[in-house]
């Protein structure tokens, strides 16, 4: 069944994929933007496109209410944008948020699933992300919102760069392997890391829009089936890379210590290993990509654009 599908965040790395799977099912999609097309951006034919503010409630009043929709995306959801949806958009039977697994770390059994405790802020999972899935959760349980919260894993692919080992994005990373340049690194080569390749974890909430109130209420975590070391997630970069870089691996509480700039390495450091079965059960989800395969895709973009 055709739906009608209003996402915010447009013209971002999920949103536009979901919009471009979207339109090629069969459905109608509305976007807003504010104006700012980023590189790492879809095709976007076939998607109505409304430039303007998503915290802007004349905008809202005025021109996205009155849109004929009955699901709402949204790829970055805030409390204010949670509420706002809520109030602007009551007619509609679905209502999509993105967040993530690192909403669970640390975690206590591998592999995790939904059932993992979330609710507790610690010292390196997502606070703000916490607090906006358990505003949306409250007002299911309360005004029966219709919201599924989707948890990707750490999102690779084209249009984005990987994640370094340092824990963060930065291209330099790569190049110095590209360069065969020595580099120093803290130990974390046995830590588990799990991608989900960008068009994987669009076309499972593409998915959602079919399985309608099966998935309200839910949280559900969305990534590739199998989670890789580090070790071997660098060994699949270095390949690609033809590079001869003499690795130094040095332990990973004093690294940081002397390097606390590279302040996504306790997040890192943190295994990242999940089970999908829920998604498969409830969407009928299934990845068409590995890690690698979405480190490859991600690396072969970098080279494309001039990055690497």
């Amino acid at each position: 069944m055709a739906r009608s599908l209003l996402i915010f965040g447009i013209t971002g790395e999920l949103g536009s994929r979901v919009a471009q799977l979207a339109v090629a099912r069969g459905h109608k999609v509305y976007g807003v933007s504010r104006g700012n097309r980023s590189c790492n951006c879809a095709d976007l034919t076939g998607v109505e496109i409304f430039t303007g503010d998503k915290f802007d409630r004349d905008f809202l009043a005025g021109t996205l209410s009155k849109l004929p929709v009955d699901a709402v995306l949204d790829t970055i959801p805030s409390l204010n944008g949670i509420r706002n949806i809520q109030e602007f958009f009551p007619q509609v039977k679905n209502v999509f948020l993105v967040s993530s697994t690192g909403t669970f770390v640390p975690l206590q059994a591998l592999p995790a699933d939904e059932t993992h405790p979330w609710r507790e802020e610690n010292h390196v999972n997502f606070h703000g992300k916490i607090a906006n899935d358990k505003l949306a959760l409250e007002l299911y349980e309360k005004d029966n919102y219709p919201v599924t919260i989707f948890r990707p894993t750490n999102i690779i692919g084209d249009g984005c760069v990987p994640l370094d080992l340092f824990g963060a994005r930065d291209i330099e990373f790569f190049r110095a392997l590209r360069d065969s340049k020595p580099v120093t690194l803290p130990d974390c080569r046995e830590i588990l890391l799990q991608s989900g390749c960008n068009w994987d974890l669009a076309k499972a909430m593409t998915l959602a829009l079919d399985a309608g109130d099966k998935v309200i209420g839910e949280i559900i975590v969305i990534s590739t089936s199998k989670a890789i070391r580090l070790q071997d997630y660098l060994q699949t970069a270095m390949e690609f890379l033809n590079s001869k870089s003499v690795i130094n691996w040095v332990d990973a509480d004093e690294f940081y210590k002397a390097h606390p700039e590279h302040r996504g390495l306790p997040f890192l450091r943190q295994h990242m290993c999940f089970n999908i079965d829920k998604a498969r059960r409830l969407l009928g989800y299934e990845p068409d990509y590995t890690g690698k395969e979405g480190l490859l895709k991600a690396l072969k973009w970098c080279k494309e654009t001039g990055l690497l």
